[in-house]
């Protein structure tokens, strides 16, 4: 038998290398590799009735008469807008959007839940409290729902002063504490022997601020608490209380704990959480422990969730790839918040127009565009509030109506107030079109 040569192998699997780095180079890549152009999301035409999944077939359409009836007030509203003002998403997003509003007329006998995660531009409840106080002067509720004694931007929804030692642990931002990222502040309040936590509803902002009858404390370790005696509370679950509403100050002690929130409620109504998380970017809804998880949709699940970040992306951001990229991050945190609250609306608020001129932060116009090519392919319903505002050099103008500060990138009170009166319109413009598809369309001018 012939040996071969050592060279000959040498030769053969050389022969072979060089097929196979010249295929590699030179080969079409298959169809499944090759870069496509972003699609554009669908404003798909409802069907009616929207009915509940698990409704019975025979109560639907009583069930949408009544939903209809619930809403008649729609009609009298102006909710004509710009085409650009409106939401977009694909069919999956205006049924969970649709399956939201139908719960509204519920609120009288159950607790409808919204969250509101956001950067700076959300602090001290902006935004937050427009639809709050709209929503639950007509569907029920009281009280501000998830709040903390020590933020770094008080919040116009209550006032408060404490006594002891407490201070505050974040999980992003520069000083960042991984441990303190829980939810649902992404922060925690840290009582290192005993703290009293006096606190008050603010009827300026909004009467439905006072007269919360549930308190829920979400800390480590559990319902290390006492409640003011003088409300009479009785335990409801692990942690909250029911007790007398509350029209003045609350008095509440904490043992030594890790704070992670105080839910301020009713048993029913609609509840409007506002979540701040300054100078973060949104990307960290995958990163929180997935007790938290368990937790939040066990005791207080979302209903909707809103999201509003892209602000503190933009600085840092250097090219359209790189645009794409935090889009991409961001509806992976959005894919992760669908997986943890299935059924919960998502409804993503776009950054705001920034600067005095489009030159001082270029990289907006890529972020805008990159979150509205992947945003609404996530199942969530995405809204520009740069368009809302009027586009590109809109700041500009704000400013000078007293709607912006001096800084050009966050709103005032009164700028605060348009956008979320805009935000609330767009929302129930889209469920207006939902009830009547026959009417205007959520895509037509």
């Amino acid at each position: 038998m012939t040996r071969r040569r050592w060279w000959t192998w040498v030769l053969m699997w050389g022969s072979l290398l060089g097929m196979w780095m010249a295929f590699k180079v030179w080969a079409p890549k298959p169809p499944w590799f090759q870069d496509t152009a972003p699609l554009s999301s669908l404003q798909p035409i409802p069907l009616r009735p929207l009915t509940p999944l698990g409704a019975p077939t025979d109560a639907s359409p009583l069930r949408a008469e009544a939903d209809i009836a619930a809403w008649a007030h729609l009609d009298s509203m102006d909710l004509d807008m710009p085409r650009t003002w409106q939401l977009q998403g694909n069919a999956r997003a205006w049924f969970s959007l649709g399956r939201f509003f139908r719960t509204l007329p519920e609120a009288s006998q159950k607790r409808v839940e919204v969250y509101h995660w956001g950067d700076s531009q959300i602090e001290g409840d902006r935004l937050t409290q427009v639809l709050r106080r709209s929503w639950q002067s007509r569907w029920g509720g009281r009280g501000p729902g998830w709040v903390l004694p020590v933020v770094p931007a008080q919040s116009t929804a209550i006032v408060g002063s404490t006594e002891g030692e407490v201070a505050r642990r974040a999980g992003f931002g520069r000083r960042r504490d991984e441990e303190a990222l829980r939810l649902p502040f992404f922060a925690v309040n840290d009582v290192a022997d005993s703290m009293t936590w006096r606190v008050r509803g603010v009827r300026k902002t909004s009467p439905t601020h006072r007269g919360w009858s549930v308190t829920d404390v979400w800390g480590d370790p559990p319902a290390a608490f006492r409640l003011d005696p003088d409300l009479h509370a009785t335990p409801a679950t692990s942690g909250a209380w029911r007790h007398d509403a509350v029209h003045g100050d609350a008095r509440l002690s904490f043992a030594v704990q890790s704070l992670q929130g105080v839910f301020l409620g009713s048993p029913h109504g609609v509840m409007v959480h506002n979540l701040p998380l300054r100078g973060s970017s949104g990307t960290l809804f995958d990163k929180t422990l997935e007790e938290d998880w368990e937790a939040l949709t066990a005791r207080h699940p979302p209903s909707m969730v809103l999201l509003q970040f892209g602000g503190n992306a933009v600085p840092g951001i250097g090219s359209p790839k790189e645009a794409r990229w935090y889009a991409q991050r961001l509806a992976q945190n959005i894919e992760h918040i669908q997986r943890r609250c299935p059924g919960a609306a998502i409804v993503f608020v776009g950054p705001s127009d920034m600067g005095q001129t489009s030159e001082d932060f270029p990289a907006l116009t890529w972020v805008v565009q990159a979150l509205r090519d992947r945003i609404p392919s996530t199942g969530a319903l995405y809204w520009d509030l740069q368009a809302a505002m009027g586009g590109e050099g809109a700041m500009a103008d704000w400013v000078q109506r007293g709607w912006a500060s001096d800084d050009h990138v966050h709103f005032t009170r009164r700028g605060a107030e348009e956008a979320g009166q805009r935000l609330e319109r767009a929302l129930l413009r889209g469920w207006r079109d939902l009830l009547r598809p026959t009417s205007t369309h959520p895509d037509s001018p």
